[in-house]
């Protein structure tokens, strides 16, 4: 919905006023931290879990996938700590120092921090797509939609990271935001991701009610 409303690449930033408003909602931002904390932590036990099973199967490729998985996951852990603690401690220093010269070293920080956090989104997203592409290997063979899923889902983040750079070019170089195309990348994306992970958590339940008890 937001890509399809405003252009992200062209969003006017008041950087002080964003600073007050992470000091001023502190319990949001640790909220939000902590929630993106919990749901790499949860990745991570699925994508583990899936590497695990299909390690009887294609040892090599299982592994592999799943410590792509598991640094897809860290790098997600470290953006949630870092929104919901240091991002929240600098707003809350920006608050409290007066001086003039330090204050303008806060504001060139959350500047930064934003392309940190950028990069820390494309490490999580070039990494599961080559952990999601060996689990892919991995379970070939396996009846169903998890192999073709997990492939899906590794080929369609691998296009969105040109297809997001296309999108920053046209908009900050010739002012012409694509809006349908950065529409379908995001559902392509986010739904292929989803998918796989339903196949995923399907296949280990159809495994987990095979043993024997």
């Amino acid at each position: 919905y937001f890509a399809s409303r405003h252009d992200p690449h062209r969003l006017a930033r008041d950087w002080e006023a964003l600073l007050e408003q992470r000091a001023h909602f502190l319990g949001l931002g640790l909220l939000g931290g902590l929630l993106v904390f919990a749901v790499a932590v949860a990745g991570l036990f699925v994508a583990l879990a899936v590497a695990a099973r299909a390690g009887r199967l294609h040892p090599t490729s299982a592994t592999l996938g799943g410590l792509f998985l598991a640094a897809a996951m860290m790098s997600l852990a470290a953006m949630g700590v870092w929104t919901s603690v240091v991002a929240t401690y600098a707003a809350l220093e920006f608050q409290w120092l007066r001086d003039a010269v330090a204050r303008q070293a806060l504001l060139i920080e959350a500047q930064f921090s934003e392309h940190l956090l950028l990069l820390g989104l494309w490490c999580t997203l070039a990494f599961a797509a080559l952990g999601l592409y060996c689990l892919g290997r991995a379970v070939r063979g396996e009846r169903g939609w998890l192999p073709v899923a997990l492939k899906l889902a590794a080929a369609f983040i691998l296009l969105h990271l040109p297809v997001k750079l296309y999108l920053a070019r046209e908009s900050l170089l010739f002012a012409r935001y694509v809006r349908w195309l950065a529409v379908t990348d995001q559902l392509l994306v986010w739904g292929a991701l989803a998918l796989a992970c339903y196949f995923a958590a399907a296949w280990l339940r159809r495994i987990g009610r095979a043993l024997p008890e």
